[in-house]
């Protein structure tokens, strides 16, 4: 088996570096976050992640779960993983004390999450959707809820789901027949009837019960949104603190899937018998009000695995092409006697690593300002700044969710590629980084969805507030120093990139205002793009500034000449900082200069008006 790689290095320079999260120590509520704490932490994250996670992904994939007599049989290992990784305390590492958890930044849960993603995306499900499903509880449960479910959630003694898609829904979630007829005798209980597809981890045997958080309607309740409630529906009864009758719900299908062939997929009849139970959530009717919560929480999950699948296939694809010797360098194709090379020699293998690099290191910063931005949220002075940071965690959820995703499995796609035929086949592992990324785009709204969300409810909204404050931070850059400094010209492109989007988001709002919605939101998934490819060069050239300002003193204090490209390379092979530092800088440069220039692309194909999608009779 192949070892597990993370750019640790590079998850450090996010936090410590770039982010300061050590400024977050001021607040009352992260006064033990101490830096050297984190970065622990993020040690121990990794080292579990490769010697317990890792060595199951590939029997995962290959096993798979299984559907055995109507229970769900997991992956040889999973089980005995699962164990490890709760009796860690990974699940509560950002979950408030009073609930059993550790109380540090939801950023220094992320990062962790994607150690752990990038080893084993199968088998993170499980603890990924207790997390939320705990929270959702934490947050909108009475006290017997609270008391009931979340400590065992937050250990991992118990597991929790979301079940929203049914076959005839879909993604149109209010569309749902699943109902909840109320039990007399016993207020906020209901029996629950129906059945939900696509439902992550909705059976299992690593714990002792499952909690499915439900939606339905109650009888009577108006038809669409407003009339769809939130149920806490356990696996098994709870009777005294503990699991006990079995509650009507059975497991009727295991989907058999492109990837995630680790993951239970399962399809879920509540009440086939009518002696299903469940505790009503937050209130009648506000069910999709709850239940977002917890899906913009998975939204950023899914960004998770858009970086670190992605960013594990980089690390495996330049391994490779360090070691594979084949061909000669092109400038030496005409000598008899050339030497034979490795293939990282090669310009157009170069391109492909350094475009993988990129991508997978912009969304990671992307990823880990937006959970930065929450938790600034939480410590804020006053509501202004609280409403400063939210909107822009707002702005960038659907992006981290859509961007990532659709960024991430173009990366696997190009990292792939770099091993040529090897990466076809199954020996390398990056066949199946690829196949369980492609997912990423489509569940928790498909980013079609997200996109509409982005440009029909958080830029419109508030007279576009939220944009103007997400873009107001890039322009406080594109106008600071670093607009004079050795990234001028990156500055300059970002400066024109993010001009192109406003007037495209100006364009867009005019032209509903006239009534006509179809020809933007045609155009919206191109819309979130230019969003997200500003966003990612922004904050890359924003690290390439810090990369570059320690990148010169280094060389200044060993009088390397940076114009000396031959004495630059020769010693940035053994200073690994300086090299580290070379690299942040040269991936913003290609992000900027290869990457960037898509958004006043898409800004042209808006401006032809062109409709022949909206007009072709299919």
């Amino acid at each position: 088996m192949s070892e597990f790689y993370a750019d640790m290095r590079d998850i450090r320079f996010n936090l410590f570096d770039f982010l300061k999260l050590g400024d977050l120590k001021k607040h009352e509520r992260f006064a033990h976050a101490d830096p050297e704490l984190i970065s622990d932490i993020l040690d121990m994250a990794f080292q579990q992640a490769a010697e317990v996670l890792y060595p199951i992904n590939e029997i995962g994939d290959r096993v798979g779960a299984k559907l055995v007599d109507g229970k769900v049989v997991m992956p040889p290992g999973f089980k005995e993983a699962y164990k490890t990784y709760s009796e860690s305390g990974w699940t509560g590492l950002s979950v408030d004390p009073e609930h059993g958890g550790q109380g540090l930044p939801f950023v220094c849960h992320l990062a962790t999450q994607e150690l752990f993603t990038a080893a084993n995306v199968n088998f993170m499900f499980t603890p990924g959707l207790t997390h939320g499903a705990m929270g959702l509880i934490a947050e909108f449960g009475t006290a017997d809820q609270k008391a009931t479910y979340v400590e065992k959630m937050v250990t991992g003694e118990w597991a929790g789901t979301m079940c929203l898609t049914e076959p005839q829904a879909g993604t149109a979630v209010p569309d749902l027949k699943s109902t909840a007829t109320p039990i007399e005798g016993r207020e906020g209980f209901y029996k629950i009837k129906g059945q939900k597809i696509f439902i992550s981890s909705g059976d299992h045997e690593l714990t002792d019960n499952i909690i499915h958080l439900y939606l339905a309607r109650v009888e009577g309740d108006p038809p669409g949104a407003k009339g769809v409630s939130l149920f806490v529906v356990p696996k098994y009864r709870v009777e005294g603190g503990k699991a006990g009758a079995f509650n009507d719900i059975s497991t009727v299908a295991l989907e058999e899937k492109l990837g995630l062939h680790g993951s239970a997929t399962c399809q879920l009849s509540f009440g086939d018998n009518d002696d299903c139970e469940g505790w009503l959530l937050g209130g009648q009717g506000n069910g999709l009000k709850c239940m977002f919560k917890m899906m913009n929480e998975a939204r950023i999950a899914v960004g998770i695995q858009g970086v670190g699948l992605p960013a594990f296939a980089y690390e495996k694809a330049l391994r490779y092409s360090k070691e594979r010797v084949q061909g000669s360098r092109v400038s030496d194709m005409k000598k008899k006697d050339a030497d034979r090379v490795a293939i990282i020699e090669h310009p157009d293998v170069r391109r492909m690593l350094l475009r993988v690099k990129a991508i997978s290191q912009a969304g990671r910063a992307m990823l880990y300002y937006g959970a930065y931005c929450f938790d600034n949220h939480l410590v804020a002075a006053d509501e202004k700044e609280s409403a400063h940071w939210m909107h822009q965690l707002e702005i960038l959820t659907p992006i981290i969710k859509a961007w990532c995703s659709d960024e991430g499995f173009n990366a696997c796609v190009e990292a792939l590629q770099v091993f040529g035929g090897y990466g076809y086949i199954k020996e390398y592992g990056v066949e199946q980084l690829l196949r369980d990324a492609k997912i990423a785009s489509i569940y928790e709204g498909t980013n079609g969805i997200q996109a509409m969300d982005l440009l029909g409810r958080k830029v419109a909204r508030g007279g576009g507030v939220m944009m103007r404050t997400m873009l107001g931070e890039v322009t406080k850059f594109i106008e600071g120093p670093a607009k004079e400094g050795p990234l001028q010209g990156e500055v300059v492109a970002l400066g024109k990139a993010t001009a192109a989007l406003g007037q495209v988001a100006m364009s867009f709002g005019q032209t509903m205002m006239k009534g006509d919605v179809d020809y933007p939101m045609m155009h919206a998934t191109g819309f979130l793009q230019m969003f997200g490819d500003v966003i990612g060069s922004w904050l890359l050239t924003s690290q390439a500034t810090i990369a570059q300002t320690k990148l010169d003193e280094r060389l200044s204090a060993k009088g390397i000449d940076a114009n000396d490209q031959a004495e630059l390379t020769t010693y940035l092979q053994d200073d690994a900082d300086a090299r580290f530092w070379h690299g942040k800088v040269q991936s913003a440069r290609f992000f900027a200069n290869q990457i960037l220039p898509r958004v006043r692309a898409r800004a042209a194909q808006v401006k032809t008006e062109d409709r022949s999608a909206l007009n072709v009779v299919f």
